[in-house]
């Protein structure tokens, strides 16, 4: 027996009508939400977006309209002019590049208006005229002429300078920097030490003086090996082929001429060059060398029914090292003799030939006489340098 109201039937009829007055609450919900966003549309238009372009809803013209975007072209002349005072003078050189609008928006006129004569000054002169890049304390800056059409913009940066192959940067010689601070060129990089010189010597950089005494080092093994296989070569010789004139004449002479190669390496000074001295002390004794391998090889090919003895695989092999590491000697003082600058290794915006050559040319120095850095050369005054220098274009800025 069921209680009145408690029926099935009871239950159902509460439950549905529980769900209508929810779904009545929301619709009023509903319809105040879209009253209020109608309300706000009203006094806020939001404009319309017409293929990717925002367009008013009220604006005249033809349907389908759109807007052109927004640039720093479109704007006012006023509002360009306030868009340039928040640049720097890179900033507006670079943009003046961009078009003849821009160029004459831009004028030498409207800058020194913008900036003040004093300032733009200050500016030029802390600027590198061909990148534009900007040192305020001038310490990365080449000085600049002032008698040259671009002054005061015609200051360079050490990296445009080298790239360049300005006169100004030569090894053994003082450049002037931008903070009227004269520095030495690097010796061995070419770079100038405006900073962090080595405690031994102030013409390198602290990295590169230990790279170069490094190398200094290798050069002594070196020397060392080459005397002592001439040593061991000829002695094989006369051992073996004392009664053989073309062995035994030819090791006598290169052994000879070893000792005098040496005593010049000893008391080679840095001001004398002796490089073609030595060129042809080195190829007479590759030279030298040419009998005897030649002896040698004649008489195995003559004879390949013979096993070859063990003291004349030790003698051929020798010879050919001698014979090797003269012709190496001969390239090298080659190159010394010519006044090949090894700074040129280390030289910025080197074409691709060069990066394969500068290095085999500084391989072949360090292996005749990588002394040749520390090589004194005459010293040239520095009216002389400044008017040696590149004359820098008027045209890199017309501010």
């Amino acid at each position: 027996m069921s209680l009145p109201g408690n029926g099935t039937g009871s239950l159902a009829d509460n439950v549905r009508n529980s769900i209508s007055t929810l779904a009545s609450h929301n619709d009023r919900g509903k319809c105040r939400t879209r009253d209020k966003d109608m309300s706000l549309e009203m006094a806020f238009p939001v404009p319309s977006i017409n293929n990717g372009a925002m367009v008013p809803d009220d604006i005249s013209g033809p349907p389908g309209r759109v807007l052109k975007p927004l640039t720093l072209l479109n704007l006012p002349p006023e509002l360009q002019i306030m868009v340039l005072r928040h640049l720097e003078f890179a900033d507006i050189e670079r943009l003046r590049r961009t078009c003849k609008y821009l160029r004459a928006l831009a004028s030498p006129t409207t800058v020194r208006t913008i900036m003040g004569h004093d300032c733009l000054r200050s500016q030029l002169m802390g600027h590198c005229h061909a990148c534009l890049l900007r040192d305020p304390f001038r310490a990365r800056l080449l000085l600049g002429n002032e008698y040259d059409a671009g002054w005061p913009l015609n200051s360079m940066c050490i990296k445009c300078a080298m790239k360049s192959n300005d006169k100004r940067i030569r090894v053994g010689r003082k450049v002037m920097l931008g903070s009227r601070v004269e520095v030495w060129v690097c010796r061995w990089c070419g770079v100038p030490v405006t900073e962090g010189a080595a405690a031994g010597n102030e013409q390198f950089h602290r990295r590169c003086y230990q790279s170069y005494n490094l190398i200094l080092v290798f050069f002594f093994l070196l020397g060392w090996l080459q005397f002592s296989l001439g040593i061991i070569a000829s002695a094989l010789a006369w051992r073996w082929w004392r009664f053989t004139p073309m062995v035994f004449g030819p090791t006598l002479a290169s052994f000879i001429l070893l000792w005098v190669v040496l005593v010049m390496l000893i008391f080679r000074g840095n001001k004398v060059r002796t490089y073609q001295y030595t060129w042809v002390l080195e190829f007479i004794i590759l030279g030298l060398w040419g009998p005897p391998i030649y002896y040698l090889a004649h008489d195995i090919a003559a004879h390949p029914e013979m096993p070859v003895p063990k003291y004349t695989q030790a003698a051929l092999a020798m010879f050919g090292l001698n014979a090797l590491f003269r012709l190496v000697n001969v390239l090298g003082n080659t190159v010394l003799f010519f006044g090949y600058e090894i700074t040129k290794t280390y030289r910025p915006g080197a074409p691709l030939w060069r990066k394969i050559v500068n290095p085999t040319f500084a391989f072949l120095i360090f292996w005749t006489y990588p002394q040749a850095l520390e090589r004194r050369r005459p010293v040239i005054s520095d009216s002389t340098s400044q008017n040696s220098a590149d004359t820098l274009s008027s045209d890199a800025s017309p501010v």
